[in-house]
């Protein structure tokens, strides 16, 4: 044992320049060249939506759309080709906010630039054509109560709350309006945090040292045990 560790104090005076040179290169490397790489990167789509206004209960109720487009129901009817499995790791991606009584932001992320963009754009285009199927049928039911009450013929006494009516249902009609989306954003590309370069650093600097001990003590390891 005490030969090995002499000749180990020789091997290491001997190499003392390449041992101290090693962990202090790779330290410099770890803290330099590999602070350029960072990890996966990650898309959002991201839009802001002003709901409609034609009464409905669910759809011109800015509090109850971030339900309503996280729910199961309605990503199975917007995502129909995925499997429940897919759905629910949609829906964790998926955000919903309601910034006020008449807007939402609806934000999608997700790590494969072309799938985040089809999934954001499937849930946008599938509440936009349900709210545009609710509306057109409000829209309908009121120019079709204002032509059967403007075709109606009333006693004079009825003239007044005929006239009445039909200003409540024209001024109905004027504020009728299906949602839109008044703010689309451009994907946004977030680049993944990869390990800190200090912290790269030192791990060059242990990763120098272990190889400088391997090629200094564990040849003479073998050597003791021959």
């Amino acid at each position: 044992m005490k030969d090995m560790l002499t000749r180990i104090t020789r091997r290491i005076k001997k190499n003392i320049i390449w041992i101290i040179a090693l962990p202090v290169v790779l330290g410099a490397a770890g803290y330099v060249l590999p602070s350029k790489i960072s990890g996966n990167s990650s898309f959002t789509s991201e839009a802001a939506i002003a709901a409609g206004n034609y009464d409905h209960p669910l759809y011109n109720n800015t509090k109850e759309i971030p339900l309503l487009l996280t729910s199961d129901a309605f990503l199975k009817q917007a995502l129909p080709d995925k499997t429940d499995e897919e759905r629910a790791a949609v829906k964790s991606k998926l955000t919903v906010e309601t910034q006020s009584d008449s807007l939402i932001t609806v934000s999608y992320s997700g790590q494969n630039k072309q799938e985040t963009e089809s999934v954001f754009q499937a849930v946008i285009k599938t509440f936009l054509k349900n709210d545009q199927d609710l509306f057109e049928k409000r829209a309908k039911v009121v120019r079709q109560s204002i032509a059967a009450l403007e075709g109606e013929t009333v006693s004079a006494d009825a003239k007044v709350d005929k006239e009445r009516f039909l200003y409540e249902l024209k001024n109905t009609q004027l504020n009728l309006k299906a949602a839109g989306v008044i703010n689309s954003e451009p994907m946004n590309e977030t680049a993944g945090q990869g390990m800190p370069p200090k912290k790269k650093a030192v791990l060059g600097v242990l990763i120098g040292i272990a190889v400088a001990f391997m090629f200094i003590v564990i040849p003479e390891f073998f050597r003791e045990s021959l």
